[in-house]
C-alpha cells in the first residue's frame, strides 16, 4: 500500500486541495454546499493523484538517475511500471468523472486541462528547453480555478487573480528546488535553468523580479473586496519576507541560499490563504432577487380541503407543476421535493397540478403517499383551472398552461414574505445543492 500512496505525493496534494479550497471558498454565492464541497475535493484529490503516478510512470528512467528520487517505488523496483501506470490511469479517470458528475461539466473539463497539459506538454518539455517551468506553471495555477468553478460554475476575475497568484509563486519555488538539485537534473537531463545556466545568474535574477511581480499582484485581493485591511497588511509583510530571500540569492548563489528560499516560499503560500481567509470582508455571497410576489390564492389540497396562500406565509417554501400520470419530470421533481422535505424539516412545499380534471384531491392523496408527504409540510394543490392557470402563468410566470404536457420542469423559490428569490432547473445534477444554500442564505439575512 505504501508503495501506491508515494506514487501520489501526497505532500504535493494537500497543497493543491488547499489552493482548491481558497477558489471554493471564494467562488461561493450561498451558504456552502457541503456534498458539492466534498465531490471537489475528492475529484481534484484523484486527478492530481493520478497526474503523480502518471508522472512518475513516464519520468522513471530519469528518476533513477536522480539521488533525490532514486527511491522513489518505480525506480527503487517497488512497484512495476505496468501497475503504476494502471493506477495512474484509474485514479485520473475517477478524478475526471468525480468532477463532472459529481460538481459540473467545468470544473471536471479544467480537471481534465490539467492532468493533459502537465502530463502531455510540461513533463515531456522537461528534458527538451528551460521554457518548461514557465508551461508547467500554468497547469500548477489550476487549483484555484477548479475549486471556484465548482462553487460558481462560472471563472470570474476573483478566480483569475487566485491564479495568477499561484503561477507566480511557482517560479521562486521551483528555480529554487532547481539550483538545490541541480546536479541531479543534470544527469538525468532534464533541462533545468540551472542546469542550461550554471552560473545562477539567471536563476536567481528570476526569482527575485517574479517575487516583485507577486507582491502586487498579491494586493489585487483587497482591490476587488475579496479581503480586508488584515490581509492588506499580511500580504505585504510576507512579501516583503519572500522578497528578502530572493535578494539575497542574487548575492550568496549557493544551495543554503536556495534553501531559504524554497522554506521562504513554503510557508509564504498558507500564511497568505490564512491571512486572506481572516481578512475577508464576508463571505462571498449574492443576493437573491426579489423577483416579484406571489398574488393570493385559494385552491384545494390533497385531503379536500380549503389551502390558500396565506398558509405559507412566514414561511420559505418551494413550488412546483406537475401532473400525476407524468412518466417523465414529474417524478423527478417529487423526488427531489421528497429529498428536500427529509433534509430540512422547516421547508414547506407546494405542487402544483397542470391537470386538475383528472388530479383530484383523492389522486393527489395517493401520489402523495407514493412520495412519503408529510401533510403538514407538504401540499398537493388542485382546483379550478382558470385559477391553476392564473397561478402558473402570472404569479410564477412559467408559460402558458395549455394541457399537462406543456408543464414547466423548473421549481421556484419563495421566501417568507411570498417574494419568488430564485428558479431552478430541475435536470441539473446539483438542483438539490444550489436550493439548499439558497434556503440556508435567505435564513441567514
Amino acid at each position: 500500500m505504501n508503495p501506491y500512496l508515494a506514487l501520489t505525493k501526497p505532500r504535493i496534494t494537500w497543497l493543491i486541495l488547499m489552493s482548491t479550497g481558497i477558489g471554493y471558498f471564494f467562488g461561493l454565492e450561498g451558504a456552502v454546499a457541503l456534498w458539492a464541497l466534498f465531490h471537489t475535493i475528492l475529484g481534484t484529490g484523484l486527478i492530481a493523484s493520478g497526474t503523480a503516478a502518471l508522472n512518475q510512470w513516464y519520468e522513471r528512467d530519469a528518476d533513477s538517475k536522480m539521488a533525490r528520487t532514486r527511491q522513489r517505488p518505480l525506480p527503487s523496483g517497488e512497484l512495476s511500471p505496468r501497475k503504476a501506470l494502471w493506477f495512474g490511469i484509474s485514479l485520473s479517470l475517477a478524478g475526471f468523472l468525480e468532477l463532472w458528475l459529481g460538481v459540473n461539466l467545468l470544473t471536471g473539463l479544467l480537471g481534465l486541462f490539467t492532468l493533459v497539459a502537465y502530463l502531455f506538454v510540461y513533463t515531456p518539455l522537461k528534458s527538451r528547453s528551460p521554457h518548461s517551468t514557465t508551461i508547467g506553471a500554468i497547469p500548477g495555477a489550476m487549483p484555484p480555478l477548479i475549486g471556484y468553478a465548482a462553487a460558481a460554475g462560472r471563472l470570474d476575475v476573483e478566480a483569475w487573480v487566485l491564479f495568477a497568484i499561484l503561477f507566480l509563486w511557482q517560479f521562486p519555488h521551483f528555480y529554487a528546488i532547481a539550483w538545490m538539485y541541480r546536479d541531479d537534473y543534470a544527469r538525468a537531463g532534464i533541462r533545468m535553468l540551472p542546469v542550461v545556466e550554471p552560473d545562477g545568474e539567471s536563476t536567481a535574477r528570476r526569482m527575485f523580479w517574479f517575487t516583485v511581480v507577486l507582491i502586487p499582484v498579491s494586493l489585487l485581493p483587497v482591490a476587488l473586496s475579496m479581503s480586508g485591511r488584515l490581509y492588506l497588511v499580511a500580504a505585504i509583510l510576507l512579501g516583503a519576507y519572500f522578497l528578502r530571500a530572493c535578494w539575497r540569492i542574487q548575492k550568496d548563489r549557493t544551495g543554503p541560499a536556495a534553501r531559504r528560499v524554497l522554506l521562504a516560499s513554503v510557508a509564504y503560500l498558507p500564511l497568505l490563504y490564512v491571512a486572506m481567509l481572516g481578512g475577508c470582508f464576508r463571505i462571498p455571497a449574492r443576493d437573491l432577487p426579489d423577483y416579484y410576489a406571489v398574488p393570493n390564492f385559494q385552491l384545494t389540497d390533497q385531503s379536500g380541503g380549503g389551502f390558500s396562500s396565506s398558509a405559507l406565509k412566514g414561511h420559505i417554501w418551494v413550488a412546483d407543476f406537475i401532473f400525476t400520470d407524468c412518466t417523465g419530470p414529474c417524478p423527478r421533481m417529487s423526488t427531489l421535493f421528497s429529498k428536500l422535505q427529509d433534509a430540512d424539516p422547516q421547508l414547506r412545499l407546494a405542487t402544483f397540478t397542470v391537470d386538475p380534471e383528472n388530479d383530484t384531491p383523492p389522486t393527489l392523496a395517493s401520489y402523495a403517499k407514493r412520495y412519503h408527504a408529510d401533510h403538514s409540510r407538504w401540499a398537493f394543490l388542485t382546483g379550478d383551472r382558470k385559477i391553476l392557470k392564473q397561478v402558473r402563468e402570472e404569479a410564477f410566470k412559467l408559460g402558458e398552461m395549455g394541457g399537462p404536457l406543456m408543464h414547466s420542469t423548473r421549481v421556484v423559490l419563495v421566501d417568507d414574505h411570498l417574494m419568488i428569490r430564485g428558479f431552478y432547473d430541475s435536470a441539473e445534477p446539483d438542483v438539490f445543492d444550489k436550493l439548499a444554500a439558497d434556503i440556508a442564505l435567505l435564513r441567514s439575512r
